[in-house]
């Protein structure tokens, strides 16, 4: 696979993200996209970080003073990368689906009807 591909989810969402300053519509706009991209991120990077991590117990070079379960090498580069590529996707599911109104957000029951209450 060609490493440009992994620049293109990034990129895309930077250029819809400023596209967003000029498109008028009822989903997101600047400063909710960048939010939810955000909040995306994090909950994307405590998913990738266990990922691929080997405890120095299992890898049998155990450093003095150090608790067995600790990391060998935790690749923080790489993962970083990887969370940004994953969120990018996410974000832009969530984009098309908000901006084009394929799904809005009062199609999504936060809370039950008013009468839902009465037994």
């Amino acid at each position: 696979m060609p490493k440009f591909l992994g620049f293109l989810p990034p990129v895309a969402v930077a250029i819809l993200w400023i596209l967003q300053f000029f498109i008028p519509g009822e989903g997101m706009n600047v400063f909710s996209g960048m939010v939810v991209f955000l909040i995306t991120w994090w909950i994307t990077l405590f998913t990738v970080l266990p990922i691929g991590i080997q405890g120095q117990a299992e890898s049998g070079e155990m450093v003095q003073g150090t608790e067995s379960g600790a990391p060998v090498s935790i690749n923080l580069k790489q993962k970083a990368w990887t969370t940004t590529i994953v969120a990018s996707i996410i974000w832009l599911v969530l984009f098309v689906l908000l901006e084009f109104q394929l799904v809005t957000l009062n199609d999504i029951p936060f809370l039950p009807g008013e009468n839902s209450w009465d037994a």
